[in-house]
């Protein structure tokens, strides 16, 4: 993690040092720093929701890849 996200610049530059519950995995008292938008809403997630919103994406294009090739061999 770049030092942005450690010590003194998350302290100050994030309320609350940036801790409290990540509404992506339900974990208490992690770092919340990378902001997304749900529902049309702007939220502050944690590392790992990141990351588990980055695998769901590459999941679902993974299986929509192998759809269009079992599709297009069965024609």
């Amino acid at each position: 993690m770049g030092k942005a996200h450690r010590g003194k610049p998350a302290r100050s530059e994030y309320p609350g040092g940036a801790r409290g519950t990540c509404p992506i995995t339900n974990r208490s008292g992690v770092k919340l720093m990378y902001e997304h938008e749900i529902d049309g809403k702007k939220v502050k997630i944690s590392k790992m929701g990141k990351a588990t919103l980055a695998n769901e994406q590459k999941r679902k294009l993974k299986k929509e890849k192998q759809q269009e090739q079992s599709a297009g061999t069965t024609e």
